[in-house]
Protein backbone atom coordinates (compact mmCIF):
# COMPACT_ATOMS: atom_id res chain seq x y z
CA UNK A 1 0.00 0.00 0.00
CA UNK A 2 1.57 3.48 -1.01
CA UNK A 3 0.12 7.00 0.79
CA UNK A 4 0.74 10.13 -0.51
CA UNK A 5 0.60 12.64 2.49
CA UNK A 6 -1.42 15.58 0.39
CA UNK A 7 -4.03 13.45 -1.20
CA UNK A 8 -7.58 13.26 -0.37
CA UNK A 9 -9.13 10.19 0.09
CA UNK A 10 -12.99 8.71 -0.03
CA UNK A 11 -15.17 5.71 0.50
CA UNK A 12 -18.16 4.56 1.13
CA UNK A 13 -17.73 3.56 4.93
CA UNK A 14 -20.74 1.44 5.18
CA UNK A 15 -21.55 -2.23 3.80
CA UNK A 16 -23.26 -2.13 0.30
CA UNK A 17 -26.49 -3.16 -0.10
CA UNK A 18 -29.64 -1.70 0.30
CA UNK A 19 -30.49 0.06 3.89
CA UNK A 20 -31.55 2.97 5.47
CA UNK A 21 -28.26 5.13 5.31
CA UNK A 22 -25.40 4.39 3.78
CA UNK A 23 -22.25 7.10 4.70
CA UNK A 24 -19.28 8.40 1.88
CA UNK A 25 -16.22 9.40 3.72
CA UNK A 26 -13.74 11.88 2.54
CA UNK A 27 -10.67 12.93 4.41
CA UNK A 28 -7.85 14.79 3.81
CA UNK A 29 -6.61 18.62 2.66
CA UNK A 30 -9.29 19.01 0.08
CA UNK A 31 -12.08 17.90 2.10
CA UNK A 32 -13.90 20.64 2.95
CA UNK A 33 -13.19 21.88 -0.70
CA UNK A 34 -14.58 18.80 -2.49
CA UNK A 35 -17.71 18.93 -0.14
CA UNK A 36 -17.81 22.36 -0.65
CA UNK A 37 -18.07 21.58 -4.68
CA UNK A 38 -20.63 18.86 -4.44
CA UNK A 39 -23.09 20.16 -1.52
CA UNK A 40 -25.96 22.55 -1.77
CA UNK A 41 -28.28 23.74 1.15
CA UNK A 42 -32.10 22.79 1.00
CA UNK A 43 -33.18 25.80 -0.88
CA UNK A 44 -30.06 24.24 -3.58
CA UNK A 45 -27.87 26.97 -2.93
CA UNK A 46 -23.72 26.88 -2.52
CA UNK A 47 -22.76 27.24 0.95
CA UNK A 48 -19.30 28.30 2.00
CA UNK A 49 -19.00 24.59 4.34
CA UNK A 50 -14.93 26.28 5.89
CA UNK A 51 -17.08 28.71 7.46
CA UNK A 52 -19.26 26.29 9.11
CA UNK A 53 -18.27 25.58 12.64
CA UNK A 54 -16.42 21.92 13.19
CA UNK A 55 -18.94 18.47 14.56
CA UNK A 56 -21.82 19.72 12.77
CA UNK A 57 -24.64 18.65 10.70
CA UNK A 58 -25.73 20.19 7.67
CA UNK A 59 -29.16 19.23 5.51
CA UNK A 60 -29.04 19.50 1.85
CA UNK A 61 -28.42 17.82 -1.43
CA UNK A 62 -25.44 16.43 -3.59
CA UNK A 63 -24.97 17.15 -6.93
CA UNK A 64 -23.51 16.89 -10.29
CA UNK A 65 -21.17 20.21 -10.19
CA UNK A 66 -20.86 20.22 -14.17
CA UNK A 67 -24.73 20.13 -14.74
CA UNK A 68 -26.41 20.80 -11.86
CA UNK A 69 -28.79 17.83 -11.52
CA UNK A 70 -29.39 16.47 -7.84
CA UNK A 71 -27.62 12.97 -7.21
CA UNK A 72 -29.23 11.98 -3.36
CA UNK A 73 -30.42 14.11 -0.57
CA UNK A 74 -27.74 13.89 2.53
CA UNK A 75 -26.66 14.87 5.91
CA UNK A 76 -23.57 16.37 5.88
CA UNK A 77 -21.36 15.73 8.85
CA UNK A 78 -17.95 17.67 9.02
CA UNK A 79 -15.17 17.60 11.22
CA UNK A 80 -12.34 19.90 11.11
CA UNK A 81 -8.72 18.41 12.47
CA UNK A 82 -7.29 17.86 14.13
CA UNK A 83 -10.43 16.55 16.66
CA UNK A 84 -10.94 13.64 13.88
CA UNK A 85 -10.45 10.18 13.29
CA UNK A 86 -7.88 10.49 11.21
CA UNK A 87 -6.58 13.79 12.60
CA UNK A 88 -6.99 15.84 9.41
CA UNK A 89 -10.23 17.30 7.82
CA UNK A 90 -13.09 14.69 7.16
CA UNK A 91 -16.78 15.00 5.72
CA UNK A 92 -19.00 12.38 5.59
CA UNK A 93 -21.91 12.40 3.35
CA UNK A 94 -24.94 10.71 5.36
CA UNK A 95 -26.79 9.08 2.31
CA UNK A 96 -30.09 7.23 1.34
CA UNK A 97 -28.52 3.22 1.08
CA UNK A 98 -29.36 2.28 -2.33
CA UNK A 99 -26.35 0.97 -4.31
CA UNK A 100 -26.49 3.26 -7.21
CA UNK A 101 -26.89 6.73 -4.94
CA UNK A 102 -23.85 5.80 -2.99
CA UNK A 103 -21.99 4.70 -6.06
CA UNK A 104 -23.05 8.12 -7.64
CA UNK A 105 -22.31 10.20 -4.75
CA UNK A 106 -18.15 8.96 -4.39
CA UNK A 107 -18.26 9.02 -8.15
CA UNK A 108 -18.84 12.64 -8.05
CA UNK A 109 -16.29 13.56 -5.29
CA UNK A 110 -13.49 11.55 -7.14
CA UNK A 111 -14.33 13.61 -9.94
CA UNK A 112 -13.60 16.58 -7.77
CA UNK A 113 -10.62 15.61 -6.65
CA UNK A 114 -10.41 12.87 -4.36
CA UNK A 115 -9.12 9.38 -5.10
CA UNK A 116 -10.76 5.95 -3.64
CA UNK A 117 -9.01 5.37 -0.24
CA UNK A 118 -6.60 1.95 -0.39
CA UNK A 119 -8.10 -0.93 2.43
CA UNK A 120 -7.38 0.33 5.59
CA UNK A 121 -6.45 3.71 4.82
CA UNK A 122 -8.50 5.77 7.04
CA UNK A 123 -7.12 4.40 10.29
CA UNK A 124 -3.64 3.86 8.67
CA UNK A 125 -3.84 8.15 8.48
CA UNK A 126 -4.91 7.75 12.25
CA UNK A 127 -1.80 5.60 13.06
CA UNK A 128 0.74 7.60 10.69
CA UNK A 129 -0.73 11.22 12.22
CA UNK A 130 -0.35 9.87 15.86
CA UNK A 131 -3.84 9.76 17.06
CA UNK A 132 -3.54 6.24 17.54
CA UNK A 133 -0.35 3.41 17.75
CA UNK A 134 -0.14 0.17 16.02
CA UNK A 135 -1.99 -2.03 18.56
CA UNK A 136 -4.62 0.01 18.50
CA UNK A 137 -5.26 0.03 14.92
CA UNK A 138 -5.25 -3.82 15.41
CA UNK A 139 -7.82 -3.57 18.12
CA UNK A 140 -10.18 -1.62 15.33
CA UNK A 141 -9.86 -4.85 13.68
CA UNK A 142 -10.67 -6.97 16.27
CA UNK A 143 -13.50 -4.36 17.83
CA UNK A 144 -15.54 -4.85 14.02
CA UNK A 145 -14.93 -8.97 14.11
CA UNK A 146 -16.05 -9.17 17.94
CA UNK A 147 -18.02 -12.24 18.34
CA UNK A 148 -18.97 -12.16 21.96
CA UNK A 149 -19.21 -9.56 25.04
CA UNK A 150 -16.08 -10.83 26.20
CA UNK A 151 -13.76 -9.99 22.81
CA UNK A 152 -15.82 -6.62 22.46
CA UNK A 153 -14.77 -5.77 25.85
CA UNK A 154 -11.02 -6.68 25.33
CA UNK A 155 -10.62 -4.69 22.07
CA UNK A 156 -12.78 -1.71 23.49
CA UNK A 157 -9.84 -2.02 26.28
CA UNK A 158 -7.12 -2.33 23.67
CA UNK A 159 -8.79 0.81 21.18
CA UNK A 160 -8.29 2.82 24.74
CA UNK A 161 -4.59 2.25 25.04
CA UNK A 162 -4.00 -0.33 27.86
CA UNK A 163 -1.88 -2.41 25.59
CA UNK A 164 0.21 0.72 24.67
CA UNK A 165 0.37 2.10 27.99
CA UNK A 166 1.81 -0.95 29.19
CA UNK A 167 4.42 -1.37 26.56
CA UNK A 168 5.30 2.37 26.97
CA UNK A 169 5.95 1.75 30.52
CA UNK A 170 8.33 -1.14 29.73
CA UNK A 171 10.03 0.69 27.18
CA UNK A 172 10.34 3.89 28.99
CA UNK A 173 12.17 1.60 32.16
CA UNK A 174 14.68 -0.02 28.96
CA UNK A 175 15.18 3.56 27.60
CA UNK A 176 16.11 4.74 31.04
CA UNK A 177 18.53 1.27 32.40
CA UNK A 178 20.39 2.27 28.54
CA UNK A 179 20.65 5.68 29.14
CA UNK A 180 22.17 5.17 32.44
CA UNK A 181 24.65 2.32 31.17
CA UNK A 182 25.20 4.99 28.22
CA UNK A 183 25.56 8.23 30.09
CA UNK A 184 29.41 7.45 31.39
CA UNK A 185 30.72 5.92 28.29
CA UNK A 186 29.36 8.79 25.97
CA UNK A 187 30.55 11.67 28.41
CA UNK A 188 33.69 10.41 30.67
CA UNK A 189 34.90 13.65 31.36
CA UNK A 190 31.48 14.13 33.36
CA UNK A 191 32.32 12.00 36.31
CA UNK A 192 28.61 10.26 36.02
CA UNK A 193 28.36 7.67 38.41
CA UNK A 194 28.13 3.56 36.60
CA UNK A 195 24.91 1.96 37.31
CA UNK A 196 25.63 -1.44 39.15
CA UNK A 197 25.28 -4.77 38.00
CA UNK A 198 22.82 -5.78 40.05
CA UNK A 199 20.87 -2.65 39.88
CA UNK A 200 20.68 -3.56 35.56
CA UNK A 201 19.73 -6.52 36.62
CA UNK A 202 16.43 -6.24 39.13
CA UNK A 203 15.67 -3.32 35.97
CA UNK A 204 15.97 -6.55 33.89
CA UNK A 205 13.87 -9.12 35.45
CA UNK A 206 10.87 -6.37 36.34
CA UNK A 207 10.60 -6.12 32.65
CA UNK A 208 10.90 -9.87 31.85
CA UNK A 209 8.26 -10.75 34.62
CA UNK A 210 5.86 -8.67 32.62
CA UNK A 211 6.74 -9.90 29.22
CA UNK A 212 6.28 -13.41 30.14
CA UNK A 213 2.68 -12.33 31.97
CA UNK A 214 1.69 -10.51 28.43
CA UNK A 215 2.73 -13.88 26.55
CA UNK A 216 0.78 -16.01 28.84
CA UNK A 217 -2.01 -14.17 27.68
CA UNK A 218 -1.75 -14.90 24.17
CA UNK A 219 -4.04 -18.05 24.41
CA UNK A 220 -6.61 -16.44 26.13
CA UNK A 221 -6.38 -13.47 23.76
CA UNK A 222 -6.97 -15.90 20.87
CA UNK A 223 -9.99 -17.37 22.03
CA UNK A 224 -11.95 -14.32 22.65
CA UNK A 225 -10.41 -13.68 19.59
CA UNK A 226 -11.03 -16.75 17.36
CA UNK A 227 -13.66 -18.75 19.83
CA UNK A 228 -13.18 -22.33 20.64
CA UNK A 229 -14.12 -25.34 18.78
CA UNK A 230 -16.84 -27.84 20.67
CA UNK A 231 -17.38 -31.37 18.92
CA UNK A 232 -20.38 -33.63 19.96
CA UNK A 233 -19.60 -36.97 19.47
CA UNK A 234 -21.78 -40.38 20.32
CA UNK A 235 -23.48 -43.22 18.84
CA UNK A 236 -26.67 -43.05 16.53
CA UNK A 237 -29.69 -41.57 17.75
CA UNK A 238 -28.29 -40.73 21.33
CA UNK A 239 -29.73 -36.98 20.95
CA UNK A 240 -26.71 -35.08 19.04
CA UNK A 241 -28.80 -32.95 16.86
CA UNK A 242 -30.74 -32.25 19.68
CA UNK A 243 -28.42 -30.81 21.89
CA UNK A 244 -26.96 -29.11 19.01
CA UNK A 245 -30.29 -27.67 18.49
CA UNK A 246 -30.89 -26.64 21.92
CA UNK A 247 -27.51 -24.81 22.28
CA UNK A 248 -28.29 -22.80 19.32
CA UNK A 249 -31.54 -21.82 20.29
CA UNK A 250 -33.22 -23.23 17.33
CA UNK A 251 -33.98 -26.34 14.66
CA UNK A 252 -30.83 -26.16 12.65
CA UNK A 253 -29.98 -29.97 12.88
CA UNK A 254 -32.73 -32.34 11.58
CA UNK A 255 -34.04 -34.67 14.27
CA UNK A 256 -35.69 -37.82 13.87
CA UNK A 257 -36.41 -41.29 16.35
CA UNK A 258 -34.72 -42.60 13.47
CA UNK A 259 -30.56 -43.69 14.14
CA UNK A 260 -28.62 -42.22 11.82
CA UNK A 261 -30.61 -38.95 10.93
CA UNK A 262 -27.31 -36.68 10.59
CA UNK A 263 -25.02 -37.54 7.71
CA UNK A 264 -23.08 -35.09 7.34
CA UNK A 265 -21.15 -32.74 10.10
CA UNK A 266 -23.00 -29.66 10.66
CA UNK A 267 -21.23 -26.15 12.18
CA UNK A 268 -22.53 -22.92 13.92
CA UNK A 269 -20.86 -20.46 16.02
CA UNK A 270 -22.58 -19.32 19.12
CA UNK A 271 -22.15 -17.12 22.41
CA UNK A 272 -22.06 -18.83 25.49
CA UNK A 273 -21.05 -16.94 28.85
CA UNK A 274 -19.24 -13.96 26.72
CA UNK A 275 -16.96 -16.89 24.84
CA UNK A 276 -17.75 -18.11 20.92
CA UNK A 277 -17.98 -21.65 20.92
CA UNK A 278 -18.03 -23.33 17.11
CA UNK A 279 -20.56 -25.96 17.97
CA UNK A 280 -20.18 -28.99 15.39
CA UNK A 281 -22.86 -31.86 15.16
CA UNK A 282 -21.34 -35.20 14.15
CA UNK A 283 -22.87 -38.76 12.25
CA UNK A 284 -23.71 -40.77 14.99
CA UNK A 285 -20.35 -43.57 15.19
CA UNK A 286 -21.99 -46.83 14.05
CA UNK A 287 -20.30 -49.40 11.17
CA UNK A 288 -21.03 -47.35 7.77
CA UNK A 289 -23.68 -49.26 5.83
CA UNK A 290 -22.38 -46.64 2.59
CA UNK A 291 -19.94 -44.48 1.03
CA UNK A 292 -22.02 -42.31 2.73
CA UNK A 293 -21.86 -42.89 6.31
CA UNK A 294 -18.26 -44.21 5.52
CA UNK A 295 -17.30 -40.42 4.39
CA UNK A 296 -19.31 -39.08 7.27
CA UNK A 297 -17.56 -40.99 9.95
CA UNK A 298 -14.07 -40.37 8.43
CA UNK A 299 -14.84 -36.27 8.49
CA UNK A 300 -16.17 -37.17 12.23
CA UNK A 301 -12.56 -38.65 12.91
CA UNK A 302 -10.74 -35.80 11.75
CA UNK A 303 -12.97 -33.08 13.72
CA UNK A 304 -11.96 -35.58 16.83
CA UNK A 305 -8.24 -35.24 16.08
CA UNK A 306 -8.31 -31.53 15.42
CA UNK A 307 -10.84 -30.45 18.39
CA UNK A 308 -9.35 -29.78 21.53
CA UNK A 309 -13.21 -29.68 23.49
CA UNK A 310 -15.25 -32.77 23.37
CA UNK A 311 -18.76 -33.32 24.45
CA UNK A 312 -19.31 -36.90 24.69
CA UNK A 313 -23.02 -37.93 25.13
CA UNK A 314 -24.12 -40.86 25.89
CA UNK A 315 -27.80 -42.35 26.40
CA UNK A 316 -28.44 -42.87 30.27
CA UNK A 317 -31.63 -44.74 29.57
CA UNK A 318 -29.33 -48.41 28.25
CA UNK A 319 -26.42 -49.47 29.45
CA UNK A 320 -23.31 -49.20 28.01
CA UNK A 321 -23.44 -50.46 24.39
CA UNK A 322 -20.20 -51.86 22.31
CA UNK A 323 -21.11 -48.59 20.40
CA UNK A 324 -20.91 -46.69 22.90
CA UNK A 325 -17.37 -48.27 23.78
CA UNK A 326 -15.96 -47.81 20.33
CA UNK A 327 -17.00 -44.02 20.93
CA UNK A 328 -14.79 -44.27 24.03
CA UNK A 329 -11.87 -46.05 21.88
CA UNK A 330 -12.00 -43.35 19.81
CA UNK A 331 -11.97 -40.77 22.16
CA UNK A 332 -9.63 -42.15 24.28
CA UNK A 333 -7.01 -42.91 21.13
CA UNK A 334 -7.00 -38.82 20.23
CA UNK A 335 -6.79 -38.02 23.99
CA UNK A 336 -3.86 -35.60 24.82
CA UNK A 337 -3.16 -33.51 27.74
CA UNK A 338 -4.51 -30.35 25.55
CA UNK A 339 -7.92 -32.20 25.47
CA UNK A 340 -10.74 -31.73 27.48
CA UNK A 341 -13.78 -34.15 27.25
CA UNK A 342 -17.02 -33.38 29.10
CA UNK A 343 -19.30 -36.16 29.27
CA UNK A 344 -23.06 -36.36 28.75
CA UNK A 345 -25.71 -38.76 30.26
CA UNK A 346 -28.83 -37.62 28.53
CA UNK A 347 -32.13 -38.90 28.48
CA UNK A 348 -32.48 -39.31 32.31
CA UNK A 349 -35.80 -39.11 31.86
CA UNK A 350 -36.33 -42.11 31.08
CA UNK A 351 -34.36 -44.56 33.27
CA UNK A 352 -30.83 -45.02 34.37
CA UNK A 353 -29.13 -47.56 33.14
CA UNK A 354 -26.14 -46.86 32.70
CA UNK A 355 -22.92 -47.83 34.68
CA UNK A 356 -22.05 -44.45 35.29
CA UNK A 357 -18.78 -45.38 37.57
CA UNK A 358 -17.29 -47.45 34.54
CA UNK A 359 -18.06 -44.93 32.19
CA UNK A 360 -16.27 -42.39 33.42
CA UNK A 361 -13.35 -45.33 34.76
CA UNK A 362 -13.00 -45.53 31.05
CA UNK A 363 -12.73 -42.02 29.58
CA UNK A 364 -10.56 -41.24 32.88
CA UNK A 365 -12.65 -38.45 33.75
CA UNK A 366 -14.09 -36.81 37.25
CA UNK A 367 -17.67 -36.59 36.71
CA UNK A 368 -20.40 -36.44 34.07
CA UNK A 369 -23.37 -34.14 33.21
CA UNK A 370 -26.78 -35.85 33.85
CA UNK A 371 -28.79 -34.42 31.23
CA UNK A 372 -32.47 -34.47 29.99
CA UNK A 373 -32.96 -32.82 26.49
CA UNK A 374 -36.84 -33.46 26.36
CA UNK A 375 -37.16 -31.91 29.71
CA UNK A 376 -34.50 -29.25 29.74
CA UNK A 377 -32.34 -30.50 32.19
CA UNK A 378 -28.37 -30.28 32.50
CA UNK A 379 -28.37 -27.60 29.73
CA UNK A 380 -27.35 -24.34 31.95
CA UNK A 381 -24.78 -26.97 34.00
CA UNK A 382 -23.15 -27.98 30.59
CA UNK A 383 -23.07 -24.09 29.45
CA UNK A 384 -21.22 -23.55 32.94
CA UNK A 385 -18.86 -26.41 32.32
CA UNK A 386 -17.95 -25.35 28.52
CA UNK A 387 -17.13 -21.48 29.92
CA UNK A 388 -15.21 -22.69 32.58
CA UNK A 389 -13.17 -25.52 30.17
CA UNK A 390 -12.52 -23.11 27.46
CA UNK A 391 -10.28 -20.81 29.69
CA UNK A 392 -9.45 -23.47 31.94
CA UNK A 393 -5.39 -22.75 32.83
CA UNK A 394 -5.32 -19.74 30.86
CA UNK A 395 -4.01 -16.39 32.43
CA UNK A 396 -6.41 -13.88 32.46
CA UNK A 397 -5.27 -10.73 33.36
CA UNK A 398 -7.15 -8.41 36.01
CA UNK A 399 -6.17 -4.95 34.40
CA UNK A 400 -7.49 -5.90 30.77
CA UNK A 401 -4.42 -5.72 28.52
CA UNK A 402 -4.22 -9.10 27.11
CA UNK A 403 -2.18 -10.25 23.86
CA UNK A 404 -4.31 -11.49 21.11
CA UNK A 405 -2.39 -11.85 17.90
CA UNK A 406 0.68 -13.55 17.05
CA UNK A 407 2.76 -10.55 15.48
CA UNK A 408 2.65 -8.68 19.10
CA UNK A 409 3.88 -12.00 20.67
CA UNK A 410 6.55 -12.52 18.29
CA UNK A 411 7.85 -9.47 19.26
CA UNK A 412 7.82 -10.02 22.67
CA UNK A 413 9.25 -12.90 22.52
CA UNK A 414 12.26 -11.28 20.83
CA UNK A 415 12.30 -8.70 23.46
CA UNK A 416 12.66 -11.21 25.93
CA UNK A 417 15.09 -13.28 24.27
CA UNK A 418 17.30 -10.30 24.02
CA UNK A 419 16.87 -9.40 27.67
CA UNK A 420 17.88 -13.13 28.56
CA UNK A 421 21.34 -12.37 26.89
CA UNK A 422 21.94 -8.99 28.75
CA UNK A 423 21.19 -11.02 32.00
CA UNK A 424 23.51 -13.59 30.64
CA UNK A 425 25.80 -11.08 29.50
CA UNK A 426 26.48 -9.74 33.53
CA UNK A 427 26.77 -13.07 34.64
CA UNK A 428 29.45 -13.37 32.68
CA UNK A 429 30.85 -10.02 33.48
CA UNK A 430 30.15 -8.76 29.78
CA UNK A 431 31.17 -4.77 29.52
CA UNK A 432 28.42 -2.59 28.98
CA UNK A 433 28.87 -1.68 25.97
CA UNK A 434 28.43 -4.82 24.57
CA UNK A 435 24.82 -5.17 26.94
CA UNK A 436 23.54 -2.15 24.44
CA UNK A 437 23.39 -4.04 21.90
CA UNK A 438 20.92 -6.80 23.09
CA UNK A 439 18.95 -3.59 25.28
CA UNK A 440 18.39 -1.79 21.77
CA UNK A 441 17.83 -5.00 20.32
CA UNK A 442 15.00 -5.48 23.24
CA UNK A 443 13.20 -1.63 22.66
CA UNK A 444 13.32 -2.39 19.16
CA UNK A 445 11.10 -5.31 19.34
CA UNK A 446 8.64 -3.45 22.31
CA UNK A 447 8.14 -0.72 20.14
CA UNK A 448 7.28 -2.59 16.60
CA UNK A 449 4.24 -3.69 18.75
CA UNK A 450 3.00 -0.12 18.83
CA UNK A 451 4.34 0.97 16.02
CA UNK A 452 7.35 2.82 17.35
CA UNK A 453 10.16 1.37 15.89
CA UNK A 454 8.63 -0.77 12.59
CA UNK A 455 9.02 -1.19 8.81
CA UNK A 456 6.97 -0.03 6.01
CA UNK A 457 6.01 -3.21 4.74
CA UNK A 458 4.93 -4.02 8.38
CA UNK A 459 2.67 -1.59 8.40
CA UNK A 460 1.20 -2.00 4.90
CA UNK A 461 0.62 -5.47 5.63
CA UNK A 462 -1.35 -4.64 9.00
CA UNK A 463 -4.03 -1.84 7.03
CA UNK A 464 -4.30 -4.15 4.17
CA UNK A 465 -6.42 -6.58 6.11
CA UNK A 466 -8.99 -3.69 6.92
CA UNK A 467 -11.87 -3.14 4.54
CA UNK A 468 -12.15 -0.42 2.20
CA UNK A 469 -13.93 2.66 3.94
CA UNK A 470 -12.22 2.21 7.54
Amino acid sequence: MKFWENDTIAAISTPIGESGIGIVRISGPKALEIAQEVFRDKNLNKTKIKNFFSHTVHYGFVIDPECGDKIDEVILVLMKKPQTYTREDIVEFNCHGGILSLRKVLETVINCGARMAEPGEFTKRAFLNGRIDLSQAEAVIDLIQAKTERSLSSSLAQLGGSLKKKIADLRHRLIRVSAEIEAPMDFPDQDIKEISPKKVEENINYILKEINFLIETLNYGKILKEGINALIVGKANVGKSSLFNTLLRENRAIVTHLPGTTRDTIEELINIKGIAFKIIDTAGLKNPENIIEKISIKKMMKHLKETKLILAMFDASVPLSLEDKEVIKKINKEKNENKKVIVIENKIDLSEKIDREKLLSLLDVKDSIKMSLKEKIGIEELEEKLARAAIEGLVIPENGVVINNVRQANQLNRAKQALEHVLLGLKGKITYDFLTIDLKDALDSLGEITGDSINDEIVNDIFSRFCIGK
